[in-house]
């Protein structure tokens, strides 16, 4: 089965504490301009169902390197010359290179794997954009609204009467390998095992990620949402069509909303945005 690249976009916004993503999975062609003198491609026409949807089944990887949030020396800069993005993405696998020895003998240790083992990816998303942030224009996370600055305080002081831990259940789900920190929703790139398997029937599609293997079966029949005292790790998710684009909301009760969207405007590439 081949492998399509996933261009992750994101765009975030807080509202009242509540946190809602929406998410594009898209087949599409890359950003770059065609060269001079070579033929333009042709139109891309994606696969479809039995249902006459477009079929999205496949193996992606959403690798890039390419951070979240706009970095402070590109503060004014949304995009890169391409100039710029090859110099930038050879900076940054620089630095990142595990294989540069540190000097310092605990650092170095730290560092726990060396490169080989690391999958964040070798490019940029290839709109050449400085954050997979695009909203606000800024590239950056808003901060807390007074709700959510509220709990956080609460989780702190929490901590700090009882220590870092009571017991196994007191650790975040990833550390204990039951969600992983890249499978979403939202999906976010991380440092390896940046892929996803879609599974697509007429009634469901599935989600299925390679790191810890967690896989989420989305109904796209219409049925209501889940009971709000049901409470799941990765939220209730439900899909319909929007023509060719298919609409994934997910909701965590008293926590997030989220919505996802998946299209496929071209071939072999999908472009993945997300409202925070």
């Amino acid at each position: 089965m081949n492998r399509a690249r996933l261009a992750p976009l994101t765009f975030a916004t807080i509202v009242g504490g509540i946190l809602s993503t929406a998410v594009i999975f898209g087949q599409g062609p890359g950003a770059a301009p065609a060269k001079a003198g070579t033929a333009s491609k042709k139109k891309y026409t994606p696969p479809r169902g039995s249902d006459g949807h477009p079929d999205l089944t496949g193996v992606w990887s959403y690798a890039t390197i390419t951070p979240l949030e706009r970095p402070a020396d590109l503060s004014d800069k949304a995009f890169l010359t391409v100039e710029e993005a090859a110099a930038y993405e050879k900076h940054l696998l620089e630095i990142n290179n595990k294989d540069s020895r540190a000097s310092d003998k605990t650092a170095d240790v730290s560092s726990a794997y060396n490169d080989f083992w690391w999958d964040r990816g070798t490019k940029i998303v290839g709109t050449r954009r400085t954050s997979i942030i695009t909203d606000p224009e800024n590239g950056k996370l808003p901060p807390l609204t007074a709700e959510g600055q509220q709990r956080a305080a609460a989780r702190a002081a929490a901590r700090a009467a009882r220590g870092p831990a009571d017991g196994p259940e007191d650790r975040n789900l990833a550390e204990r390998c039951l969600v992983s920190l890249n499978a979403g929703p939202p999906i976010v790139p991380s440092a390896y095992n940046n892929n996803i398997q879609l599974f697509q029937t007429r009634g469901n599609i599935g989600i299925f990620n390679e790191m810890i293997h967690n896989n989420r079966i989305i109904p796209l029949d219409n049925r209501p949402a889940l009971d709000s005292s049901v409470h799941q790790w990765m939220g209730d998710s439900r899909g319909r069509w929007e023509g060719d684009t298919l609409v994934i909301e997910t909701k965590f009760p008293e926590r997030e909303r989220v919505s996802r969207r998946q299209r496929s405007p071209g071939s072999g590439r999908a472009l993945y945005q997300g409202r925070t």
